[in-house]
């Protein structure tokens, strides 16, 4: 279970990861972010800093990122490859349910 704010961040680094691999960078490029600091310019310039580190801190522990730490801080931030495939999930499980939902009311 994630908070509403780790699952914002966390759909905003997967949306930046598709826009990295439709301009044809690497996997592994894609899915780095660097530091807390380079994700909030990058992604969330209104955000103060501090909550930015502990939703990312609440990714890692949830497995939806992988954090290196130093100096008391997310020094650098890639998102997972399980999180790459439950957001492709996400897209499937909608339509699927979507399409469950409509099939029950065509005879």
């Amino acid at each position: 279970m994630l908070t509403k704010e780790a699952k914002t961040v966390l759909y905003h680094m997967y949306k930046e990861y598709l826009v990295r691999r439709d301009n044809k960078v690497s996997r592994a490029q894609a899915k780095d972010f660097g530091s807390a600091e380079s994700i909030r310019a990058l992604l969330f310039p209104d955000w103060s800093l501090d909550d930015i580190e502990d939703v990312l801190r609440e990714l890692d522990r949830n497995g939806f990122v992988n954090n290196l730490y130093a100096d008391d801080t997310v020094y650098h931030c890639s998102i997972s490859d399980s999180a790459v495939v439950k957001m492709e999930n996400q897209k499937r499980d909608a339509l699927l349910s979507v399409a469950d939902f409509i099939s029950k009311f065509i005879p």
